[in-house]
């Protein structure tokens, strides 16, 4: 808008508190359109003007020109250097130093994953091999890589960055649920996708040229963090990063643009404080440790200011809301016809939900939304203020120990001092001093405040449950046991309370399990029973015995299992069905793989493995009376030609038939006998064994029968 107005003075102010900040494109040509048209190069003689437009590219370049987006801003410097005075490839001095530029020029822009990458390497190439052939060919060949691994990366940059807007105007996060919120957390995952990209170095810049790693990783840091500007999480990333890298000074520059934009961030003043006080040189005497302590007590006060401002954004806010209910109830139509308390007060009435509300019940309605609302919201950002003081605390406790209020050096008291007179605390303030007070000092101030606290926050079981573990922990059961019957008595008396009192039951319960009487136990355990119902006996008993936590066993000894046997671990829908076995899958027995018996020579009963018996083969007719003999014994036992005799051997019957279909299974299983490598049984020695035995001299001699004979054989 200026620019078309020809302000030119406006114009150049922008420039100046724009330009080097947002590092945009669009911004940055609008620059290069200003310098040119500022200096005219046609009538310039002096040569001035296109100096200016020629620095003014070099410094436009060195902040944007490793953007993916800029190969308009490359293709126009090209162009302006083509359209300066020499001739590339003359013998002059001008020519030579046109040329030089060129080249120059070439090079960088092919090395830049973006979109013109390409064209540019076409020109580049025509450029080379239009002055010298062969110094041409070096020169392609040595940027032939790098130009290669821009063009992958563009490909790959586009992937990723498909989709994204880039210069919009930055939105606030919207809430978990709420409308947009899916779109945002697309962005942010694109620009974080981005991001590691650079991070993951893909263009080979880390080992061969730091200083150009780093810069286009910070630019793409600089360019999410004005998208996603109301984002804390990528200015501390932004942070983060720098610090692991030597960036100092940017590292600092990210944190104090961050609180800046957004400064209720606990992340990024906490960040900013323990920072500040790592790296700051700490000095003798009270006062060196006064001044970090007020250096560091800054960056907590930043954030502290602007959660306390919200506070009363938010109360001044509600009146204004209740007043424009009540403006849009009083403008509307009222009711043609009120209904009768006679019909208000009916039950059947009030039952049926599905009536409409009359106009003052719904105006009611919505201002007491708007009130609960409210009050979650100011609860909500008080806890947050309570968390702040807790970290300024601890802070204020490492600078300058307990400290006093008043002293020069307040500590941690004087902290805990000035967090009360603010106000807008919660019982975690209270429960969180009491306690550095007691591990950290072993101080007696810690049960008094302590008892101011439960003063304070009566029905607060989570400050009472941290009352109570620190008298047990300073051996004070009897005072344990009055704080616990009081608070839960307080609670228990409204219905609303009954479930917030179990945090502390189920404490109280496991101390007395462990520590405590077993009347007392029982007690506990009946009371619960009253208040709990849907809790299982059994449950509250076991957890007697448990080895836990206070809300998560780790192990019960009345759940496991010890006995663990192959029944008990079957799966559930493991179904195994057996195949039926085929003649290549039934396994005859050793003796008889590759064998047929006949009829006129049968089978002797042999464990041999190898018996030199007929190979199998097929069925042929016998002839005469072994043929007769056969065909009877096959009418009569109806087994095939399987031997009823032998009860095994193979068969020429089709598979599945002759034998059930469980003694196929049983032969499949059954492993050869050649793959037994224990004791044989040799049946034929056992039988010379018995003939040979002389029982009559064997029991003359008043032995065992056969005694003298068998042992050697053993």
């Amino acid at each position: 808008m200026e620019l078309e107005l020809d302000e030119v003075a406006k114009l150049e102010a922008i420039f100046g508190q724009a330009v080097v900040k947002l590092s945009s494109i669009p911004l940055w040509c609008i620059y290069l359109d200003h310098v040119r048209r500022r200096n005219d190069i046609i009538t310039d003689t002096s040569g001035q003007g296109r100096q200016t437009v020629s620095q003014a590219y070099e410094f436009v370049l060195n902040y944007v020109g490793h953007d993916k987006d800029s190969g308009r801003i490359w293709q126009d410097y090209i162009s302006f250097i083509r359209a300066g005075p020499g001739n590339a490839g003359g013998t002059g001095w001008q020519d030579a130093q046109k040329m030089d530029l060129l080249r120059k020029a070439y090079q960088r822009a092919i090395c830049v994953p973006m979109e013109a990458v390409s064209t540019l390497w076409k020109e580049y190439d025509q450029f080379e091999m239009g002055l010298n052939k062969v110094s041409g060919r070096k020169y392609l060949q040595e940027k032939s890589p790098s130009y290669m691994t821009a063009r992958s990366s563009y490909t790959a940059l586009q992937n990723i960055t498909a989709g994204l807007k880039r210069g919009g105007i930055p939105k606030l996060p919207p809430m978990p649920g709420c409308a947009g919120d899916e779109a945002y957390h697309a962005e942010i995952d694109t620009w974080q996708k981005w991001v590691q990209w650079e991070i993951e170095d893909p263009l080979v810049l880390k080992d061969e040229d730091l200083k150009a790693y780093q810069q286009r990783v910070l630019y793409v840091f600089k360019q999410a963090s004005m998208s996603l500007r109301f984002y804390a999480q990528i200015w501390y990333d932004a942070a983060e990063w720098c610090f692991n890298n030597g960036l100092e000074t940017e590292g600092n520059e990210f944190l104090a643009q961050g609180t800046e934009a957004v400064p209720e961030s606990c992340l990024l003043a906490f960040k900013r404080a323990d920072r500040f006080e790592q790296t700051m040189q700490v000095e003798d005497g009270e006062d060196g440790l006064k001044r970090k302590g007020d250096a560091v007590k800054k960056h907590y006060d930043n954030v502290l200011d602007a959660l306390y401002a919200i506070i009363d954004k938010v109360k001044a806010r509600e009146p204004l809301s209740i007043a424009r209910i009540e403006e849009e109830f009083a403008a509307t139509e009222p009711e043609s016809r009120e209904a009768s308390p006679e019909v208000e007060e009916d039950e059947d009435a009030v039952a049926d939900l599905s009536k409409p509300l009359s106009r003052r019940a719904l105006k009611e309605k919505r201002i007491q939304m708007i009130q609960e609302g409210t009050k979650t919201h100011i609860k909500l950002i008080s806890r947050t203020l309570t968390y702040v003081w807790i970290a300024l605390m601890r802070a204020f406790r490492r600078i300058q120990g307990k400290g006093k209020p008043g002293d020069k050096l307040i500590g941690m008291r004087g902290i805990f001092t000035e967090a009360r007179k603010r106000g807008r605390l919660l019982s975690d303030m209270y429960a969180a001093s009491a306690l550095m007070e007691h591990h950290c000092y072993k101080d007696q101030a810690a049960l008094r405040i302590f008892e101011r606290g439960i003063k304070l926050f009566p029905e607060d079981e989570n400050f009472t449950l941290e009352y109570i573990k620190h008298l047990i922990s300073t051996d004070d059961v009897t005072n344990a046991r009055s704080v616990f019957e009081t608070t839960v008595a307080k609670i228990t008396s409204k219905p609303a309370g009954i479930p917030r009192a179990k945090l502390l039951y189920s404490f109280f319960h496991e101390w007395e399990a462990q520590y405590g009487e077993l009347n007392q136990l029982v007690k506990i355990e009946k009371r619960m029973a009253e208040l709990y119902p849907e809790d299982l006996a059994l449950g509250r008993f076991a957890r007697r015995f448990a080895s836990s936590t206070t809300d998560a066993p780790t192990f019960d000894p009345c759940a496991v299992r010890i006995i663990i046997s192959p029944t008990q671990m079957r799966p559930k829908s493991l179904h195994v069905e057996v195949p039926m076995p085929t003649i290549e899958t039934v396994a005859p027995p050793p003796a008889l793989v590759g064998y047929t018996q006949s009829p006129k020579r049968p089978l002797e009963d042999s464990d041999a493995e190898q018996p030199a018996r007929k190979l199998l083969r097929g069925e042929s007719p016998l002839k005469g009376a072994a043929g007769r003999r056969q065909q009877q014994r096959q009418a009569r036992e109806g087994l095939g030609t399987t031997s009823a005799r032998e009860g095994l051997g193979t068969t020429s019957a089709p598979p599945g038939k002759g034998f059930p279909p469980s003694i196929h299974a049983i032969l499949a299983m059954i492993p050869p006998a050649r793959q037994w490598t224990g004791t044989r049984f040799e049946p034929q020695r056992m039988t010379e064994l018995l003939r040979n035995v002389d029982l009559t001299q064997a029991t003359s001699r008043g032995g065992a029968p056969g005694y003298g004979k068998l042992s050697p054989l053993h």
